[in-house]
This record gives C-alpha cells, sequence and structure tokens, in this order.
C-alpha cells in the first residue's frame, strides 16, 4: 500500500514536510515524526508549519525542528509531503501560495473528505489519525521508531482519538499506542503536559465559554459565539481558542456542538463535534466549503458572524431533528 511513495522517496534527495494550519497533535506529531523518520533514511528535510509549533506541544523532544514555512519555497525542494491536511487550501493562506508549484507533492491523511491533491496519496478515511497511518507505514518499511519518533505518533495519535476515548480506538490503535510506549513514549509526561497542565489564559477563555454558551434544539445543540474582538478584551491568544468546542461537547444530551470565531479578516472559523454516528458533521461542513471527519470537522468561510452561524445551525438542526424523527 505504501510502495507508491517508498518508490517516489528514492528519487529524491530534499524532502518538505508540512501539516494544516492551527496545528493539532496530529498534525504536529505527524509532521516531526514522519521528518525523522526521512532523515534517518538519509533525506535532506525540512519540517513546516505554517503557525508554527504551539506552546503546548514545545515539551515534544524534536519539537524545535519544526520552523515556519519560508517566505519562498526553497529553490532545491523537490517532494512536498503533505500530512493530516485533506484539502490543499488547509495548509494555510501563505503555505498554499509558497508551495502552489512544487515538483511533487504526497499526501498522507485520514479525512473522509481529502480532495486527493498529491501526485501520490495515501488516504485512510476513517482511520483515527495521520500518525497511526505513518506507523503502520514506518512499520512495513522496517524503519526504526525511536524515543522521538514515538513520542511524535504517540502525541499524534492520543490527541486524534481523544485520549483513546472516541470510537476510532480499535484494539489495533491499542496495540500500536503499547508498542510506541515501548519504543520509548513516556506516557506520564505526554499526558501530564497535555492534560493537566494549562495556561491561566486558556482557562479564562474556557470560563468565558461556559458562562456565554447556548443549548438550544431541546438540549441537542450546543455553542459559542466569539464574537471580533472579544479575544483581545480576554487577552488570550489564538491557541486559546483551540479545542474550545469540548468545552460545549461534554454537556449530557447534546448531539451536536460547534464554535463560531470571528477572525476579524472577514472570514468565520467553525469547530464542529457529533457525539451521534447518525449525524455527520462532515457533511454538514462540505455545505459551507469545509470538511473533515464524520464526528469532527470544520469550517472556515467568509460573511457576517450573525448570518454564518444561523445558516450553520439551521443545517445543525435540520440533522439533529432527522435523526429524532427517525
Amino acid at each position: 500500500m505504501y510502495d507508491e511513495f517508498y518508490s517516489m522517496l528514492q528519487g529524491v534527495q530534499n524532502v518538505g514536510v508540512i501539516a494544516h494550519f492551527r496545528p493539532d497533535g496530529d498534525a504536529i506529531g505527524s509532521t516531526l515524526a514522519l521528518g525523522l523518520a526521512l532523515r534517518a533514511m538519509g533525506k535532506n528535510v525540512s519540517m513546516w508549519n505554517e503557525d508554527g509549533l504551539p506552546a503546548r506541544y514545545e515539551f515534544m523532544q524534536a519539537g524545535a525542528e519544526l520552523e515556519v514555512i519560508p517566505d519562498t519555497m526553497p529553490a532545491d525542494l523537490q517532494l512536498l509531503v503533505c500530512v493530516d491536511n485533506g484539502d490543499w487550501k488547509r495548509l494555510g493562506d501563505r503555505a498554499a501560495e509558497v508551495f502552489a508549484h512544487a515538483p511533487l507533492i504526497a499526501n498522507i491523511d485520514h479525512h473522509g473528505t481529502n480532495t486527493r491533491y498529491g501526485a501520490v496519496n495515501i488516504v485512510e478515511p476513517g482511520g483515527p489519525a495521520a500518525g497511526f497511518v505513518i506507523f503502520k507505514m514506518l512499520k512495513e518499511w522496517g524503519c526504526t521508531i525511536t524515543p522521538a519518533i514515538a513520542e511524535a505518533l504517540y502525541v499524534a495519535v492520543n490527541t486524534d482519538t481523544g485520549s483513546f476515548q472516541y470510537s476510532c480506538t480499535t484494539p489495533e490503535v491499542m496495540h500500536a499506542a503499547a508498542e510506541l510506549i515501548a519504543a520509548g513514549a513516556d506516557v506520564a509526561e505526554i499526558n501530564r503536559k497535555l492534560y493537566q497542565e494549562l495556561p491561566l489564559t486558556t482557562m479564562l477563555m474556557q470560563r468565558e465559554v461556559l458562562n456565554n454558551m447556548v443549548v438550544e434544539d431541546g438540549g441537542l445543540v450546543s455553542h459559542y459565539s466569539m464574537p471580533a474582538g472579544r479575544k483581545q478584551e480576554l487577552g488570550v491568544t489564538l491557541e486559546d481558542t483551540k479545542d474550545l468546542v469540548d468545552v460545549v461537547r461534554m454537556v449530557k444530551g447534546v448531539k451536536v456542538a460547534v464554535i463560531f470565531e470571528d477572525l476579524e479578516d472577514g472570514r468565520i472559523r467553525m469547530s464542529l463535534r457529533s457525539k451521534d454516528h447518525r449525524v455527520n458533521v462532515a457533511e454538514i461542513a462540505t455545505q459551507f466549503g469545509g470538511g473533515g471527519h464524520s464526528m469532527a470537522a470544520g469550517i472556515r468561510c467568509r460573511g457576517e458572524l450573525e448570518d454564518v452561524r444561523a445558516r450553520v445551525l439551521q443545517a445543525i438542526r435540520q440533522a439533529v431533528d432527522n435523526i429524532s424523527e427517525s
């Protein structure tokens, strides 16, 4: 299954690895793990992200290897590998422009809405994480899983399975986690850094959400909206606004949760989560130019917050009401 990508690698020396903007644990872990593995294979590798390394992942052994994308595409770049990125535009506006004319593109992902934009596409829809795809690929190639690679892959799989709480946590995933622990992933340290230490600003942002969230449609839908300028008023950063949808999705009885964030550049960012397999939020997201998984999806579109919110909530209500009637 991974032979085509392996053959592609034999013809190149200078490789870049990149994931989507506003990277989560899977994006960071997949980028670092694959980058380190390719270096061990003798490749010259750069690891990039439009937004750089979030503070939450600075503890990772290879974290310092991740760089903000260059102003122009390096002249010697032969292959760009995109990981955990379902659509070219999800690299970020600047990254998509910088790398628009990359000589070769490989696409390694697990999103069902992936647009297959690579010359090689290794896409496993519904899989638990891009990091899990990379783990299987490295094993098939016989690569050594060093402690730094193990840590990166464990972070990728752990975060994208909701710390092994989501339905994508199969026996195969747990066996992989065990192998990564045996290879050097420090579970206690990783979990402490990821889940037991939050900046005060992040907790203030969570308080803001709890104080202003809305639960409607008979308790089946929950949402929070962040108007333009609110981040500045609270003194929080973009990083503090990640994962807020997990705050509103915890309400008992809620089927779908969504966060609306006015980015102040004419666009609205939305994170959608479903707690019922009968409501596919990726299908909802695609109606507005977004995508993702059936249980977790995202949208970024232009418009006024009130108008976008009304239209997206209407689509969510319709999807939720359909399952209530069935």
